[in-house]
């Protein structure tokens, strides 16, 4: 309690004055800024690297789909809610919610005149500004929310991707905009990367678009095997994962209070009549805290936030590693450049020392201080070498132990710096706070951004398991159960042992329209569910035939039903074409989507299938 009476004291203390060595701090600053420049200056090749490469479509595609479906959930939610958040007989009187959340627009529009000149709505629109702030009746209200939820849909489909991203930020931001009286975290989480979308090409995987593509290729364009996804440029997907870094990391720096050292934040916040999720739970946080658990926790939180940037330089020394001897990627500056580029980086350290010295000089308080014998000047001293000491020890080791002991070397990149552990980590704190802590959709947007740090391969592996079922205790190399341990462990060994589901296979003609629309199926069956079988003379038509594995053979809309449960893409209609009735009709139309019918232009050479 003394420690958190000091901390009170030291607010109340009248602020530091920094005017002596502000124009040398700012100097500092800009120097910090400008060094990076100079460094890609002299290597363009590694700016090239980071910023100009292609990369696989599909994390991305996984991502798009995952964060709209939050978008989405999110706005559904406060569906009950529009008419008091964001109508005029709700909260706020248009007039009043302009005056107090509108920005400029209270001074540039007139209700009757409306803009004097183009130039004034340029400045409303591009500071705070939303289209209720102008009208905000009942039914235009619904009319933009509807369209708001239609656009978000059309981005989770992939249906005219690009606009259905620019309309879904623009109408989000207007809803938003109205009032902040119901924002959390995750709201401007979702502002933000909806905005960086728009750059993103994540609509070429998993997508209408993307499939509108692939068909017309594989029935019109004649190509001889599936087409794959293009590659779309990374630079927003760097981004992202950027712009995700400096959430954690600047979460994690603001966690100072008394309450993160002393290990008490998350008790105090599980305990809020605001937060918590369930009044039973009270005792066992309490519990928690009492046998250490919690505060251990506290720490690891805090740490994990303000060092997951740490995960971008796992990699790109991962991405190094890969491409050792690939001068196209990485470039081969001569060693002029190469030196200066160097001094540039031993720049960067020196002034971050310099500035870290300087904060110490003007913020260390000796009376908060677990060494009160040190003096303000003697601990700037210290932390002005360590800043600079620090980053040369740490590269000599790691350069040490890349040279010297290779296998602690790969560990260190796959786990210390992986994303298995960081990433990790985040699930597991996230799900934490779902199951504990009433935040809104905030887990869940967070947690939709995690598959965009995947690889392509690890996007088709996943796929893969899901094609799998587990294997029982005790066969195919899955352990007996047995005792405690063995059903505590029985989820994990769930996950690990598995075992390839039965195909169904797909009979369909030998002529080459048949094989052309057999092929447009495998573009659907990511889990490999299906095979492939030519039937000569026994199809009539265009008729689909689907051979179960019990050797039960589906036609038409049964065989579109069966294919709603296999595909991904149609899992969303999966529990309607189990419906008596119903699940003929909804076959039919999956078929038809799946594009099963005669089709134009199906002339040409055969596909690969």
């Amino acid at each position: 309690m003394a420690y958190a009476a000091l901390f009170e004291a030291a607010k109340r203390r009248p602020p530091v004055d920094v005017s002596a060595d502000s124009g040398a701090g700012t100097l500092a600053i800009f120097g910090l800024v400008l060094l990076p420049v100079l460094f890609f200056a002299l290597r363009p090749a590694l700016w090239r690297r980071l910023w100009r490469t292609r990369i696989d479509p599909r994390p991305a595609a996984l991502m798009r789909i995952a964060f709209g479906v939050v978008v989405l959930w999110s706005l559904v939610d406060l569906l009950p809610s529009v008419s008091m958040l964001f109508t005029d007989e709700g909260l706020w009187p248009t007039a009043l919610a302009r005056k107090r959340y509108g920005g400029l627009l209270s001074e540039v529009w007139d209700p009757e005149g409306g803009f004097a000149s183009a130039w004034d709505l340029c400045r409303a629109v591009f500071r705070r500004f939303s289209v209720f702030h102008l009208r905000s009746d009942p039914p235009f209200v619904f009319a933009v929310y509807g369209l708001t939820i239609a656009s978000v849909v059309g981005l989770i489909v992939g249906w005219r991707t690009r606009l259905m991203t620019i309309g879904a930020w623009l109408l989000i931001n207007t809803v938003y905009g109205y009032s902040p009286i119901f924002y959390t975290g995750g709201d401007t989480v979702i502002r933000v990367f909806l905005f960086l979308g728009i750059f993103l090409r994540w609509g070429e995987a998993y997508s209408l678009d993307g499939w509108r593509r692939r068909r017309r290729a594989i029935l019109r364009e004649g190509v001889r095997a599936l087409p794959g996804p293009s590659l779309i440029p990374a630079w927003p997907v760097r981004l992202m994962m950027l712009q995700l870094a400096i959430i954690y990391g600047a979460t994690g720096a603001l966690k100072s209070g008394i309450t993160w050292f002393d290990g008490t934040a998350l008790y105090y916040a599980l305990n809020l009549d605001h937060f918590y999720r369930h009044p039973v739970q009270i005792p066992f946080v309490a519990l928690l805290q009492w046998s250490g658990i919690l505060p251990l926790l506290t720490w690891i939180t805090r740490l994990w936030e303000t060092l997951f940037p740490l995960v971008l330089v796992g990699l790109g020394l991962q991405a190094f590693e890969r491409e050792r001897g690939q001068t196209r990627l990485w470039g081969d500056a001569p060693r002029l450049r190469r030196y200066l580029s160097y001094a540039c980086v031993a720049g960067f350290f020196v002034l971050v020392a310099y500035l870290g010295a300087l904060a110490t000089a003007y913020y260390y308080d000796v009376e908060l201080s677990p060494w009160p014998t040190v003096d303000r000047m003697t601990m700037a001293r210290f932390v002005q070498a360590a800043a600079l000491l620090l980053p040369g020890l740490v590269i000599g080791a790691f350069l040490w132990i890349r040279r010297s002991a290779p296998r602690l070397h790969a560990w260190l990149l796959t786990w210390v710096l992986g994303r298995r552990l960081w990433l990790g980590a985040g699930v597991g704190l996230h799900l934490g706070i779902e199951l504990l802590m009433n935040v809104g959709t905030f887990v869940q947007v967070m947690l939709a951004i995690y598959p965009l740090w995947l690889r392509g391969a690890e996007v088709d592996a996943l796929w893969r398991w899901v094609g799998t079922r587990a294997l029982p205790p005790g066969q195919g190399g899955a352990p007996a159960r047995r005792g405690l341990g063995g059903w505590l462990r029985a989820p994990a060994r769930r996950l690990r042992y598995r075992e390839e589901r039965p195909c169904f296979v797909v009979l369909h003609g030998d002529d080459e329209g048949s094989i052309r629309r057999a092929a447009l199926l495998r573009c659907w069956d990511l889990a490999g569910r299906l095979r492939f079988e030519p039937v000569a003379g026994e199809l009539a038509g265009d008729r689909l035939r689907l051979r179960t594995p019990d050797g039960l053979d589906l036609v038409d809309g049964r065989a579109g039903a069966k294919l709603c449960r296999l595909l991904p893409g149609l899992w969303i209609a999966a529990p309607l074409s189990l419906l008596p009735g119903l699940g003929p009709v909804l076959g039919g139309l999956a078929l038809r989507v799946l594009g099963q019918g005669r089709a134009s232009g199906a002339d040409g050479e055969g596909v690969q299938t």
